[in-house]
């Protein structure tokens, strides 16, 4: 009898000790998400106590010759955006969620031009575009669904002029276009090369 009190108190022991362990890691999550929120908090007043010209929909940061350095807003379409913007109150980095919650984050020169895109699209795949100073697509690379990788280059009028990239079953290929976007040539670099 004492044999089965003895193991009965065991597995009671190693019962409350687990049930410990997740008290302590509940506590610890609770603790963070506290001083998450805390944080979370001291921000949103500190950016009201900095401009109080804000409502429900946006918050600017302005320096103290009152030019607009940051802003995060709501957009009218309802999507949520966050600039930053230089001396001069120009645009220079835009973090931004689309009308699908696909992230964005994007880049501008000195004159406000769209130069630079980081994206993860709709689909979950990720992305990224350079552009030249007349905001036209120059370069584009991207992982496709299955995780192929895709660099593609475009000419001075936008149009696709190459395309270098590992399809899906683990082969590469290239592919050369005119002027117009049209496919001339194409090479398959897992074919042995014929004589």
């Amino acid at each position: 009898m004492e044999f089965l009190n003895s193991t009965a108190v065991a597995l009671r022991i190693r019962e409350i000790e687990r049930a410990n362990a997740r008290l302590e890691r509940r506590c610890r999550r609770w603790s963070r998400a506290t001083l998450a929120l805390l944080i979370a908090l001291g921000l949103f007043v500190t950016i009201g106590a900095i401009d109080q010209r804000h409502d429900s929909n946006d918050f600017v940061l302005r320096d103290k010759d009152g030019t607009m350095r940051a802003a995060l807003a709501l957009r009218p379409d309802g999507t949520p955006g966050m600039g930053l913007f230089d001396r001069d109150g120009h645009n220079r980095l835009s973090l931004e969620l689309d009308k699908d919650g696909a992230p964005g984050v994007h880049l501008y020169d000195e004159h406000a031009r769209f130069r630079a895109v980081i994206a993860v699209r709709p689909d979950g795949t990720p992305g990224v575009g350079l552009f030249d100073a007349h905001e036209k697509v120059r370069l584009s690379a991207d992982l496709g669904e299955r995780g192929a990788p895709g660099l593609h280059l475009y000419g001075e009028e936008g149009a696709l002029r190459a395309v270098l990239a590992v399809r899906p079953d683990g082969g590469t290929g290239i592919a050369l276009f005119d002027e117009r976007g049209e496919v001339r040539r194409t090479f398959d670099l897992d074919r042995p090369i014929q004589p």
